[in-house]
């Protein structure tokens, strides 16, 4: 089983929240580049999420897609329990990408998908989902200067929380996501982040990722 420690690592914030679906499909096809070639649904699973304060809430996700490159996971969006998969997947790919649909490119390339039913009982937090706060997990420094104007991509795109772009420090902030699927167990820990001055937004930073070596 692959142990993952770092990884593009996108969070649904609310019940079927196109923005972020729609960017994590997108992202990264800017300049004829193909950021990865398959992805993997996986519904009913379990991605713990353990904050170390008590006012910031971001709950457990139960369902996810894996991105891969090759073999290897690349890109991570864990979803919400009640958000219908199926119906913002199939929004992602008839989203507008360079003057056609974002689909005809999946075909154009042979991005190919598959399904896997992991049949888990939801576990849940104690964080408080009507209180739940924009995540955006950063791994690289391209994406934080992005992130930190608001954007959920590191290409240019419509999608983003642009409600605040003063943002603070938090050396001490602690967050680790846990989510164990048929082949990958992620294990993603976030040790410092900014926080947008109205407290709706925050970008945590991946403690093993290029942002820290």
């Amino acid at each position: 089983m692959d142990v993952v420690h770092s990884i593009d690592l996108w969070t649904e914030k609310c019940k079927n929240h196109y923005e972020v679906i729609n960017g994590s499909f997108v992202d990264g096809f800017d300049n004829d580049n193909i950021p990865f070639d398959k992805y993997k649904v996986v519904k009913n699973c379990n991605c713990i999420i353990d904050i170390q304060a008590k006012d910031i809430n971001i709950t457990n996700k139960h369902n996810a897609i894996v991105f891969y490159k090759g073999k290897s996971p690349v890109r991570l969006l864990v979803i919400n329990k009640d958000s219908d998969v199926d119906k913002c997947i199939s929004l992602a790919l008839n989203q507008y990408f360079n003057n056609s649909k974002l689909k005809d490119i999946y075909e154009k390339y042979s991005i190919g998908s598959s399904i896997v039913d992991l049949g888990e009982e939801p576990i849940y937090n104690n964080c408080d989902r009507t209180k739940e706060i924009d995540v955006g997990s950063c791994d690289r420094w391209n994406l934080l200067y992005n992130m930190l104007k608001g954007s959920y991509t590191e290409d240019d795109s419509p999608y983003g929380n642009y409600q605040s772009d003063k943002y603070e420090f938090l050396p001490t902030l602690l967050i680790k996501y846990y989510l164990k699927t048929d082949t990958e167990l992620f294990e993603i820990i976030h040790k410092c982040g900014f926080i947008n001055d109205i407290k709706t937004r925050i970008i945590p930073i991946q403690e093993n990722s290029s942002l820290t070596l």
